[in-house]
């Protein structure tokens, strides 16, 4: 068996995850009924949530459609946390680069803010692909902007260190579109629809105070390789730099957000 790579595991971050990534309660729900109009669920059948991580979308998607919502993560943390959402969200664990599902089982696949986690990402869109049915849906969401140009200034200066901050994984969605664009399992190249719009943007407050200790925890996957004495130095210099660029640490950032989502149609686009 060849070697599957790195995986990186939440468990440790799964108590402030939610705090990480705010998207206000209407934008999610906007997000899961694009989700379920794109895998045509009011006429049956399974949708999953790959990397259900705490269960935002799930949860809520699973409150419409009770049962019928799967969510699989590998992190026992995580899955705790989706699990106190919703008693409708069927939930697992279990690695996504071999998912325990017959073929054809799902009409709808979500993945958001997972392959970035996962050093051989394609083996996991593969094994979407194999338990999508041949008229199903993947649809990739990530968020963009909302962050702090503290967190920027940080990943920036141990950068500067020549420490590497790249993913492990896929960096944001172009990649995983692009392979999938090449993919043709039914022989045919899979149609790509960008489902999110203008009406998926935010704005948010967030407190300096909050950005730092969300640093000091190393609640990003991007600073794995920060050994520990490093990481206080940059911590140290990032409030020096909060000070001296927003005047200090009290201060409030106001900080625009938006969702974007994609559809992969595996087969014809069906009536809705």
């Amino acid at each position: 068996m060849s070697d599957p790579g790195e995986y990186l595991n939440y468990d440790g971050f799964a108590y402030l995850y939610d705090r990480t990534r705010v998207i206000p309660p209407e934008k999610i729900r906007e997000v899961v009924d694009m989700c379920a109009r794109s895998a045509n669920l009011k006429r049956g059948g399974l949708f999953l949530d790959a990397g259900v991580g705490t269960g935002r979308f799930g949860a809520v998607m699973a409150d419409s459609y009770p049962g019928r919502v799967v969510g699989i993560d590998v992190s026992v943390e995580m899955l705790a946390q989706a699990h106190a959402k919703s008693d409708g969200l069927r939930l697992l664990r279990g690695d996504l680069r071999r998912l325990p599902f017959p073929d054809n089982t799902f009409n709808g696949v979500l993945v958001v803010h997972i392959l970035h986690l996962i050093e051989r990402w394609q083996s996991v869109i593969d094994e979407l692909w194999r338990v999508i049915t041949k008229d199903g849906v993947l649809i990739l969401g990530a968020e963009q902007g909302g962050r702090s140009i503290l967190v920027d200034f940080y990943l920036q200066q141990a950068r500067g260190r020549n420490i590497s901050t790249d993913n492990l994984g896929a960096g944001g969605l172009a990649q995983p579109l692009a392979y999938l664009r090449q993919k043709s399992p039914q022989g045919a190249i899979p149609r790509v629809e960008l489902l999110s719009g203008p009406r998926l943007t935010w704005r948010r407050n967030v407190p300096v105070v909050e950005t730092i200790a969300t640093l000091e925890a190393r609640a990003f996957s991007q600073m794995r390789n920060i050994d520990e004495t490093a990481h206080r130095e940059l911590i140290s210099a990032t409030e020096n730099y909060a000070k001296s660029t927003l005047g200090s640490l009290d201060a409030v950032e106001n900080l625009e957000a938006r969702f974007v989502l994609y559809a992969v149609y595996a087969g014809p686009r069906r009536s809705r």
